[in-house]
């Protein structure tokens, strides 16, 4: 047995343990209700770590995390509360929510069973449950879970957006309006009204109301990015070029780091706007733009033939030697023809980063140059394996391969990165201007044609594939194309890359794929 003054002192290490967690707690407490919520983080964060058994702590931590609209890591917060607190109404509500927002549907299902024994009048238990079964084809069992809620409440706000969207995914788009905006009228303007009228809305291919109603759900979702490029791409896809520009100039503005967002908004202009800044624009963004806006943006211009733009982009940072500008710099001056300034900036950068993607590159073209082949193939394979996502990798190790005589090898390489970037039309350009070399006119349409069903929405994608129809296919190759196409040319969707998690509940798409989903058909998109 232990003495009884280590007892004592051990009780004592276990009270000052407790009582720091709970003066953390309750200052992370404070911290969120004045709106720190970085500092609120690591506030109930330090509490944790000193006792780490108390369910409230994760159950505060997870309300910080939303409020971050850090969904997964409060799924997961609550999810800790719930391994010390598994009758908890507020923890299964929770993991019911979040679990169907983030993709954990088998959790959201099991805590909206658990939540309903509990409380089986649990309305949002049956909401989650409902969208669930939306989801798995499964429209009865929705249509009953939005008659349950609705004959407990028939104002509750999910059970018409639930029954809303059960009416628009069975065609009675119009009988589903009238139910929303009935519920508008009534006062309850919310986010998740409006987005139904939205999405309902696109799927009438009424882009005018659209185009009326998006300002306001940005407004009072604090522009989520989802909605900033729908409206940006409503904007581009209806004419207005200006407008969509404009868009796009502000939300670079709020999120003037967010890499992912800019890589996203440069798609759009991939896709619709091949010059989108005024030369006084630029010039800002070279004098005082971010090093994510200057990288990302000098590589639209790169890719799209404008190197002497990209220059000027990156100026400053190569200036001030800053490595990743240095790299994109030889690049730069290799597609002006400076073959001798780009070779030796690439080695420089590669002698400080030896896998360096954009040096590698520079490095791949002088071997192929001087037939150094086995070189260049060696640097391409590292681009490809570093950063799948370049579509540059798979161009220039196929390059490599063809050089070599290894047609084979450079084939498997265009489908290996078609298999990874199915949307790339840069590298379906490449790969088709191969298969026409080696006479595979067959595969070049099925090429086109898988990028168009990767693309729904994008006109460009269908307009190439019915281009090379009418060059290389059939009568019915060109009949597929002209639909898809006319389909493309009203859709009103961002084509989101293939795996990307798609928005479930309240703020989901109804999109033509959900409904022959749900009406147990099978959307190929051709």
């Amino acid at each position: 047995m232990l003495p009884l003054a280590l007892w004592l002192a051990v009780a004592s290490g276990c009270a000052d343990s407790a009582q720091r967690a709970a003066e953390n707690a309750a200052i992370a407490e404070s911290q969120l209700a004045a709106g720190d919520v970085e500092a609120a983080r690591k506030s109930i964060r330090e509490a944790i770590a000193e006792r780490d058994d108390v369910a409230d702590y994760y159950i505060l931590l997870g309300r910080i995390e939303l409020r971050a609209q850090q969904l997964t890591s409060a799924f997961n917060a609550y999810s800790m509360a719930l391994d010390l607190q598994a009758d908890n109404p507020e923890i299964l509500q929770a993991i019911a929510e979040l679990g169907l927002q983030t993709g954990r549907v088998r959790e959201a299902n099991d805590a909206a069973d658990r939540l309903l024994l509990l409380m089986p009048g649990a309305t949002q238990a049956m909401l989650v449950k409902g969208f669930i079964a939306i989801d798995d084809g499964r429209p009865a069992d929705a249509r009953k879970m939005a008659s349950d809620i609705l004959a407990l409440n028939a104002r509750d706000e999910g059970g018409i957006i639930l029954l809303a969207r059960l009416d628009a995914l069975d065609g009675k788009t119009d009988v589903a309006l009238k139910a929303v905006d009935e519920a508008i009228a009534s006062g309850s303007t919310t986010p998740a009204l409006n987005v139904t009228r939205l999405e309902i809305y696109r799927l009438q291919g009424d882009g005018k109301r659209m185009k009326a109603i998006l300002p306001d759900i940005l407004k009072t979702m604090d522009y989520n990015e989802d909605f900033v490029l729908d409206y940006a791409n409503l904007l581009y896809k209806t004419g207005e070029i200006a407008a969509a520009r404009s868009e796009i100039v502000k939300a670079m503005g709020r999120s003037p780091n967010d890499r992912e967002l800019l890589a996203r908004l440069v798609q759009l202009w991939r896709e619709y706007d091949r010059r989108p800044l005024s030369d006084a624009q630029l010039q800002y963004i070279s004098g005082s733009g971010t090093r994510a806006q200057q990288i990302i943006l000098a590589r639209f211009y790169l890719d799209a033939g404008e190197s002497d733009k990209a220059k000027r982009l990156i100026s400053r940072l190569f200036d001030e030697h800053v490595l990743e500008g240095q790299a994109l710099m030889a690049r730069i001056l290799l597609a002006q023809g400076d073959k001798k300034n780009a070779y030796e900036l690439a080695s420089r950068v590669l002698a400080a980063d030896a896998r360096n993607e954009d040096a590698l590159l520079v490095r791949a073209a002088r071997s192929l140059w001087e037939r150094n082949l086995d070189r260049a193939i060696e640097d391409a394979n590292v681009v490809v394996s570093d950063s799948p996502e370049n579509y540059l990798g798979y161009v220039e190790l196929a390059r490599a391969y063809i050089a070599k005589g290894q047609d084979i090898r450079a084939r498997q390489t265009f489908e290996r990165g078609m298999d990874f970037l199915p949307q790339s039309l840069e590298l379906a350009d490449a790969y088709r201007a191969f298969l026409l070399r080696v006479g595979d006119r067959q595969r070049a349409v099925t090429l086109d044609q898988d990028v168009a069903i990767a693309k729904p929405s994008s006109v460009r994608a269908w307009a190439v594939y019915s281009r090379t129809c009418s060059q290389y296919g059939d009568a019915l190759c060109a009949a597929k194309a002209e639909a898809g196409l006319a389909r493309a040319r009203v859709s009103f969707l961002v084509d989101d890359p293939p795996g990307t998690p798609r928005r479930r509940g309240l703020f989901a798409r109804i999109s033509p794929e959900k409904i022959c989903a749900t009406s147990g058909g099978v959307c190929t998109g051709s």
